[in-house]
C-alpha cells in the first residue's frame, strides 16, 4: 500500500497495516503487533481496531482464524511500468483537455469548484509541476493531484472535479474522470515514470473497470479485518 494510503497519525491508532513480507509475519509475530497497537489504544472503553491487510498473505489467514470471519475489500494497489503494452488509452471527450502543473492558478477559484481541492494541493507531498487541471469547454472543473515518491515513481488517486459537472450524467461523468486519469497516465508513463496507483474497492463497477484499463503489472488486494480485545485473548 503506498505511504499515501497507508499513514497512519498519531491520533488515529486504531488503523493499522500489517505486511506480507519480512520474518514477522507468523501468528506470534502477528499476534504481538496487534496486542501492542491495542494497548496503545486502552483508555478506550470499548477498543476497535482495524487492520489492512494483502488478501491471500499469511497475516490475512491468521486474521481469518482469530476473527472467525472474511475481511472487508478496501482497494487494489497497482504498479505499472513504463514498458507496460497492455494498458488500453482512454481517448479524452471532445472539449475536455488536461493541462500539466498547477501554478499561476487561484486558489480560490479551485475551491468553489470543490473545497477538497485546496486541502489535496496544500500538501506537502504534492508536486504542482507534475499535476494537473482539469478543463471543459474552456472552463476549470478540477484538476489531478499528483505525489512524486522519488525521481521515477508518481502515485496519483483521485480526479477531483466540480461536483455539478455532469450531475445528470453519471455514466458521462464516471468515462471523463477514466479518461482523464487514462490520459494523465500516458503522460507520466511516456515521460518514463512508473505509475503506483490506488482504486478503491467500493462496489463502484468504474474501479473495476478502471483496474482493467490500467492493467497493472504488479496488482495487490487489500482487505480489512475488525479486531477487538477477545480476538487476542482466545
Amino acid at each position: 500500500m503506498t505511504e499515501q494510503r497507508s499513514a497512519t497519525t498519531v491520533g488515529d491508532r486504531s488503523q493499522l497495516m500489517l505486511s506480507s513480507r519480512g520474518r514477522a509475519t507468523d501468528r506470534d509475530s502477528v499476534i504481538a503487533k496487534l496486542t501492542a497497537r491495542m494497548q496503545l489504544m486502552g483508555n478506550l472503553t470499548s477498543p476497535e481496531l482495524f487492520v489492512h491487510v494483502a488478501e491471500g498473505s499469511a497475516p490475512e489467514q491468521i486474521l481469518a482464524q482469530l476473527t472467525g470471519t472474511t475481511g472487508a475489500p478496501l482497494g487494489w494497489e497497482g504498479t505499472v511500468f513504463p514498458t507496460n503494452t497492455r494498458r488500453r488509452r482512454i481517448a479524452l471527450p471532445r472539449g475536455v483537455r488536461l493541462t500539466r502543473g498547477l501554478a499561476g492558478t487561484n486558489p480560490k477559484d479551485l475551491h468553489d469548484l470543490d473545497p477538497r481541492v485546496i486541502a489535496t494541493i496544500q500538501d506537502p507531498k504534492i508536486r504542482p509541476e507534475d499535476s494537473f487541471l482539469l478543463h471543459v469547454d474552456g472552463r476549470l472543473r478540477g484538476c489531478i493531484p499528483v505525489v512524486r515518491l522519488n525521481p521515477s515513481t508518481v502515485t496519483f488517486q483521485v480526479v477531483i472535479h466540480d461536483k455539478a459537472l455532469h450531475a445528470d450524467d453519471s455514466r458521462r461523468r464516471s468515462f471523463l474522470r477514466l479518461a482523464a486519469w487514462s490520459t494523465a497516465s500516458d503522460i507520466h508513463l511516456g515521460e518514463g515514470s512508473t505509475i503506483l496507483s490506488w482504486i478503491p474497492d467500493d462496489g463502484d463497477p468504474i474501479n473495476e473497470y478502471k483496474l482493467q484499463v490500467g492493467a497493472p503489472d504488479w496488482v495487490t488486494h487489500w482487505v480489512t479485518y475488525r479486531v477487538l480485545p477477545h480476538h487476542l485473548s482466545a
